[in-house]
């Protein structure tokens, strides 16, 4: 049970990937800061190897502290999707009642349940065990994160040893520590890696672990709604427009679906929620819904079709997302650079990026999002670390 004085699931999100947002900072801060008073050569690489070994140690145990928040954050999730259903299903109930006694129109559900004016049991075992279920994916994929912590060092290592070696052999003028801030502009350019997923696509690991939980977030509010709905028997839900929609999401929205095989062969069923679930709705990060449809009483819009100004629509905010990461990927490289050389070319880098943003936002009529734009996304308690 979750507690009203509990903050809002969307705070409890905010907090983790905050905290690991700071990791990030902490660890490319204090990488830098181990770079600098190390040198390009075999024996300083050594020493650059073990001091990194001793930042991830010291960061660690902070993130695992998060896990109980994540926990927190899926519980309390789960209770908001409960008490949105509850609230959506009592207004539905009352629009059957309205309309089934001027039109006598039978409520696809039971009618014990219908006539209950009580509030619903919402302590539902199969519901929790969902939750939990969510719970330990979730704190999962975030020990994942900090397993994958542990091999920074070593990838800070390779990054930086081959190509100090280069430059010193192929151009005498390099200085070993010229040939280590160059190495190190590869390492910061490309971020704290954390997972690479089926499209090829590299996620740092405060992208990652953002998605994870949004997506855990969602999959318990949704799960805990559809808790409630079965509980008063409601037999078919719809998905309400989302007002950025992807081609996969897209096709579903104000689609009649089922729980399995539909109850009423009169009544038009578009798919039914596992189908949907394999064909993309509910992908990480979705923020669809679903909610109830009774039979001759719920109204749907018009279902439209997939048109290219939709896709160029998609394609353009998707644009701009990669835009706002070229200019955080650059400020990183401002905010950890090793010399004047490597702040100057972030710093061109920076103007580069937001003069490609500018151009393509009056071009496509999109807002900007500055938050978006930040390295700690516009976190106000995110400090950045001291140089250690």
């Amino acid at each position: 049970m979750v507690s009203p004085q509990q903050p809002p699931s969307d705070d409890l999100a905010a907090q983790v990937t905050a905290a690991y947002i700071l990791a990030e900072q902490q660890l490319l801060g204090g990488a830098t800061s181990i770079l600098r008073r190390t040198t390009a050569t075999p024996a300083g690489q050594l020493q650059a190897l073990a001091l990194l070994k001793r930042l991830v140690a010291r960061i660690l145990p902070h993130l695992a502290a998060f896990d109980r928040v994540a926990q927190l954050m899926v519980a309390t999730s789960a209770a908001e999707g409960g008490r949105r259903a509850q609230s959506e299903v009592s207004k539905a109930l009352a629009t059957v009642h309205a309309a089934g006694s001027g039109g006598g129109i039978r409520p696809p559900f039971s009618t014990a349940l219908a006539r209950e004016p009580e509030p619903f049991d919402l302590s539902m075992p199969h519901g929790e065990r969902a939750a939990q279920a969510i719970r330990d994916d979730l704190v999962s994929a975030l020990q994942d994160v900090r397993f994958r912590l542990t091999r920074l060092p070593d990838d800070v290592y390779k990054a930086i040893a081959p190509h100090g070696g280069i430059r010193q052999v192929l151009d005498n003028n390099w200085t070993p520590a010229q040939a280590q801030a160059a190495a190190w502009r590869v390492f910061t350019m490309n971020g704290i890696t954390g997972f690479t997923d089926r499209a090829g696509r590299n996620w740092s690991m405060s992208a990652y672990t953002e998605m994870a939980v949004r997506t855990s977030s969602a999959r318990a509010f949704n799960d805990s709604h559809m808790q409630v709905m079965r509980a008063v028997g409601i037999k078919y839900f719809t998905v309400p427009a989302d007002g950025h929609p992807c081609p996969l999401c897209f096709p579903w929205q104000h689609t009649i679906l089922t729980d399995g095989l539909n109850p009423d062969p009169d009544v038009h069923a578009d798919g039914t929620i596992a189908e949907a679930t394999a064909a993309g709705l509910w992908h990480p990060n979705c923020r669809h819904t679903l909610a109830p449809y009774f039979p001759g009483v719920t109204k749907l819009p018009a279902r439209q079709p997939w048109t290219d100004e939709l896709a160029e629509n998609y394609k353009n905010t998707q644009r701009q997302r990669a835009l706002e990461r070229e200019i955080r990927k650059a400020k990183a490289q401002l905010e950890y650079a090793t010399d004047a050389q490597s702040k100057q070319i972030a710093m061109q880098d920076i103007r580069s990026a937001q003069r490609r943003l500018r151009d393509f936002l009056a071009q496509t009529g999109l807002a900007r999002q500055t938050r978006r734009e930040q390295l700690n996304l516009a976190n106000d308690h995110i400090k950045m670390p001291p140089r250690i």
